[in-house]
């Protein structure tokens, strides 16, 4: 990959030779996270497709903000070429599935590029966010251990350093993050005491549910927070109690379901960490959240003592602009509320960096 400057973008030259002669591909496709997506979702994938050379090397050279940041793939297409002829629902699928990290820069995040969850390459352009909390430092590790309630799982972080009573973060889709190394921003983060020692639950799976029905039925996610999760954390750590201390973390779904929850249980959740929340989503049926008549209430019912840090990334399109509405109606209703715009899109490769400032915008001094 070649990177070259041009005033508020960068020229990014992609390059990727064959790995399978017997089986060549009649296409490459980049994907960026985001980008290409929405070129899929427009019918024209054109943009992101490769140009085989008479080397035989595949090329293509993007022009890019340089302030973004995105996971990126590289996509084979074996079966048939891609150009000419928009790929249907499950031929795009099967094409993202195969797609793999560049390997001229090598792996930069695990397993989080949906829908295959493989691991992908990241692109950093100079003039993205800065994320110093993500490579080790030699912090001092703390602990995971791994735990089963019924048929739901999550994972519990302790921290190496002690604390009468540890701050406390609950984060959904914990199994993702597990995968691409959270652990060692939590590290960093306690270590330089730019949050207290916190003891973080992940959690990977509620009630064996699938993730968008887990996420968006308060009837399932309540008690399973309230009655069963929060009493087993209190029950094996000292943790807190005070809503102030104690952040639910989500992004997309999960950043939905965050305000929902904190809206109404501040008195256990004081702290909402959103990311990508998503704010567009209307209910389908009677037990789920509705994101219309959440930011109802919170514009319409009494202010309750919640805290909100929120991102979304500029190629979110319809994301983005529900966030900017649900950030109006926190500043409308004086909700104390940090909220920013990424360059980039539904992205853990930035929710990672978004994360940490998150923590430390709500538990830090």
């Amino acid at each position: 990959m070649l990177i070259t400057r041009d005033g508020d973008f960068c020229r990014v030259d992609f390059h990727w030779t064959e790995d399978d002669p017997g089986h060549p591909a009649q296409d490459v496709l980049v994907r960026l996270i985001g980008a290409t997506d929405y070129a899929y979702d427009d019918g024209d994938l054109a943009a992101y497709l490769m140009d085989r050379g008479e080397d035989g090397v595949w090329r293509l050279s993007l022009r890019l903000p340089a302030g973004l940041r995105s996971s990126y793939q590289l996509c084979p297409v074996r079966d048939a070429p891609l150009r000419g002829a928009h790929p249907d629902d499950e031929r795009w699928a099967a094409i993202v599935t195969g797609g793999r990290p560049d390997p001229g820069l090598g792996t930069g995040i695990g397993p989080s590029t949906w829908p295959n969850y493989g691991s992908a390459s990241v692109l950093s352009l100079p003039d993205a966010p800065e994320q110093p909390w993500l490579e080790p430092r030699g912090s001092a590790s703390g602990k995971v251990t791994r735990h089963t309630l019924g048929d739901s799982t999550f994972w519990v972080y302790q921290p190496a350093s002690t604390a009468d009573e540890y701050a406390l973060a609950l984060l959904f889709d914990g199994k993702v993050w597990d995968g691409i190394g959270v652990t060692t921003l939590f590290d960093n983060l306690i270590a330089e005491q730019a949050i207290p020692p916190t003891l973080f639950v992940g959690i990977d799976s509620i009630h064996g549910l699938p993730r968008n029905q887990a996420l968006t039925r308060p009837g399932v996610l309540v008690p399973f927070l309230l009655d069963e999760l929060l009493p087993f954390v209190h029950s094996g750590w000292s943790v807190t109690s005070d809503p102030a201390r104690t952040v639910l973390a989500g992004q997309s779904l999960g950043g939905l379901a965050a305000a929902r929850i904190a809206f109404d249980h501040p008195d256990r959740f004081g702290r909402v960490l959103t990311q990508s929340g998503s704010f567009w989503r209307a209910a389908e049926t009677p037990e789920e959240i509705d994101s219309p008549s959440l930011l109802d209430d919170f514009a319409g019912a009494v202010r309750v003592p919640v805290r909100v840090f929120q991102e979304a990334g500029s190629l979110e399109r319809t994301l983005l602009l529900r966030n900017r509405i649900f950030h109006g109606v926190l500043l409308d209703r004086g909700y104390p509320v940090t909220y920013r715009e990424y360059e980039g899109g539904h992205d853990y490769a930035c929710w990672r960096g978004g994360l940490a400032d998150g923590l430390v915008d709500l538990l830090g001094s």
